[in-house]
């Protein structure tokens, strides 16, 4: 409780009480120090002599310190206690497994023939799984206490590791189905633990048909400030030719991107049939939207948290390697290299597509060097309505062969309207309210399936109706809680 002064002469340190922190690291140094009573001055190094002993050898090896004012006390939970409802049952044990039928039926077993597994004692009904081992038959009556409560109080563990504790004092029929059955529908089992099962959907391309269909677009950054004070690209792609532009702004506002779209995209490649963006901001806006309808552009939209619908994505990867060989040294470059990146790109042949983009689009073939020195015979040209047709059955024999090694041997997870669901929440940490996100729930719900797209996606409503679209990677099914006890597995 008393406040600590920290003096250094390590004027960055002071900054970490007052900056916004963006440093995952950081943010959890930040927590860590929100412990203590701390506050961090900076002093110049000449003043800060008393700092110097730690910087020096001890005088002597043989000094003997005491650290007992460096101990921490932990205040610690242990939750390994049964409730005191559960613990009067079962001081009533004997009663209740003689008001339990199936109990009762084998009390009269044991009472009038030898049992191999099961046994009397004081009254009460055990089962002997080997010689020397005894487990009291639980009745019905009180199965799923026994159940909950012990995988409540020992970290609401696994099936197996549940089953192995409760029959070490426990027996009752079919025993581990029931616990699996119980933890499987445990709520905040469901919403803390790591989904293990696919939960994608069956592979699926964009297919169009031709140049200019379809555009993606995309924003990089915030990079590090470049010349002129750009700090973002706005990155479009043709999805048909895979023909990339890359255009450097200062701010990723609404206003700027129309601008690039109206003032340079379309000018200099071409106007697009459709315009596929993520969910931000600037794509959801009544402005975007009002520019669109006006050009006549139908926008598409990717599922909110699935950057992989959206396949400027992938080009994006590419640039990044490409600056990233170029600019390692000094970041700031990349302004530089941006136009020699886009350039490399249009200029090159793409996989899938067996041509580069700048023959798709443009017709233009790029020669290298040799061309220009030696002088060759005539070449075959394809027209660009052959290259079209070429490219179009490439792109759909590349799908095919994606979608058979994706999908092979997969087991797909199947949704109806009216399943219930958990979705992914992605919440962030928050050094200010001492919050980190590795301790937030990994699912939040459970919501209510209204349709299943054939996109891999699903409209969902949450308890007060509002509506949402997922795709199928953000989502697992959820199984409610049994209001009543547990019933008799037969």
């Amino acid at each position: 409780g008393y406040e600590i002064i920290l003096l250094t002469d390590h004027k960055a340190l002071t900054f970490l009480q007052s900056c916004q922190l963006l440093n995952d690291r950081l943010i959890r140094w930040a927590i860590k120090l929100q412990e203590y009573h701390l506050k961090i001055q900076y002093i110049p190094g000449k003043e800060n002599i008393g700092a110097d002993t730690l910087s020096r050898y001890p005088q002597s090896s043989e000094e003997k310190y005491n650290r007992e004012d460096t101990m921490i006390t932990i205040n610690k939970i242990l939750l390994t206690e049964y409730s005191e409802g559960l613990k009067a049952k079962l001081r009533h044990i004997k009663q209740l497994q003689q008001e339990d039928k199936k109990l009762k039926k084998l009390f009269h077993r044991v009472a009038s023939s030898k049992n191999k597994f099961l046994t009397i004692i004081n009254g009460i009904l055990f089962f002997k799984p080997k010689p020397g081992h005894h487990q009291i038959m639980i009745p019905q009556s009180i199965i799923k206490q026994i159940i909950k409560e012990t995988h409540e109080q020992y970290g609401h563990m696994g099936t197996f590791k549940i089953y192995q504790l409760i029959r070490t004092e426990y027996q009752f029929s079919n025993m581990y189905r029931t616990i699996k059955q119980f933890i499987k529908s445990c709520d905040i089992c469901q919403k803390a633990k790591v989904n293990n099962q696919l939960s994608r959907g069956p592979m699926l391309s964009i297919l169009p048909e031709g140049p200019l269909q379809i555009v993606s677009l995309d924003l990089m950054g915030p990079l590090p400030r470049g010349q002129g004070g750009l700090k973002y690209i706005v990155a479009f792609m043709d999805i048909f030719s895979k023909y990339i532009k890359l255009y450097p702004v200062k701010r990723a506002t609404t206003e700027i991107i129309i601008k690039k779209l109206t003032l340079s995209y379309i000018p200099q490649v071409g106007k697009m049939k459709k315009i596929l963006t993520d969910n931000g901001t600037q794509f959801t806006s009544n402005k975007w939207k009002d520019k669109l309808q006006k050009l006549n552009i139908k926008p598409v939209f990717t599922t909110t948290y699935h950057p992989e619908g959206n396949p400027v994505e992938r080009a994006n990867r590419e640039i990044g390697r490409i600056l990233r060989t170029y600019c390692y040294d000094k970041h700031t470059n990349w302004v530089k290299w941006l136009e020699s990146t886009e350039y490399w790109i249009n200029n090159t042949t793409h996989s899938t597509t067996g041509y580069t983009p700048n023959q798709i689009l443009f017709g233009k073939t790029n020669n290298l060097i040799a061309n220009k020195i030696i002088k060759f015979p005539d070449q075959y040209k394809e027209t660009q309505e052959q290259i079209v047709q070429i490219v179009k059955a490439n792109i759909y024999t590349k799908a095919e062969k994606r979608k058979i090694k994706a999908d092979t041997g997969k087991k797909f997870p199947k949704y109806q309207p009216g399943h219930q669901i958990l979705v992914k929440d992605h919440q962030l940490s928050n050094a200010t309210d001492k919050m980190i996100h590795k301790f937030f729930m990994i699912y939040k719900g459970p919501y209510t399936i209204i349709q299943v797209h054939p996109n891999n996606t699903i409209e969902a409503k949450d308890q007060h109706d509002n509506k949402y679209v997922y795709n199928l990677k953000n989502v697992k099914r959820y199984h409610p809680p049994d209001p009543g006890e547990i019933e008799e597995q037969q």
